[in-house]
């Protein structure tokens, strides 16, 4: 992955795109390669959203919330990495705490907690339920005909004052939110 991971904007756009047609066509226990691709997704995401100025100090921290699906895949895809001049760090947290850049919010984690503890602040959150982006969340990770997708709620981005670049969003399934979850 380390080649993968150092490509430009355009070609990452690209690869991003790529990763949408990767089929997943493993048992339902073995989701490592469900894991691997959401991982890579996650760090070309942070290659294609900006913080407001001041808002990213020291490393881009990407936390995962509850239980960690990933196993060792998101900190060996991001080792070494930066954007825009800053390393990238992933930690696991057990509740919501800040210092959190993005949140990747697992099935099974409790999604409206870590959702309300981000409102008003410009963290990137990321989830993998059917409601997430009705909830409040900013883009979510669903499985469509074996590959995994992504859709983007614009307005919960701005919200969270964090500008996603047009690339992506061509990319994505673009969604609302309700306004009961804003």
């Amino acid at each position: 992955m380390g080649s993968f991971s150092r490509l430009r904007r355009p070609a990452a756009c690209g690869a991003l795109a790529l990763l949408l047609t990767i089929p997943l066509s493993l048992p339902a226990q073995d989701v490592s390669l469900e894991y691997r691709v959401k991982a890579t997704y996650i760090y070309h995401f942070v290659q294609f959203v900006e913080w407001p100025a001041g808002a990213v100090s020291g490393p881009l921290t990407i936390c995962v919330a509850g239980r960690n699906p990933f196993g060792p895949v998101l900190e060996d895809t991001l080792r070494g990495e930066t954007v825009n001049g800053r390393p990238l760090a992933t930690r696991v947290i057990l509740e919501p705490e800040p210092g959190c850049h993005v949140i990747f919010v697992p099935v099974g984690a409790a999604t409206t907690a870590y959702l309300r503890a981000a409102r008003g602040t410009p963290t990137l959150t990321l989830g993998e339920t059917p409601n997430f982006i009705g909830l409040g969340g900013i883009a979510n990770f669903y499985v469509d005909r074996g590959s995994v997708r992504i859709e983007i709620s614009p307005a919960a981005a701005d919200r969270a004052q964090l500008r996603v670049s047009s690339r992506l969003l061509q990319l994505a399934r673009i969604v609302g939110t309700p306004p009961e979850a804003r």
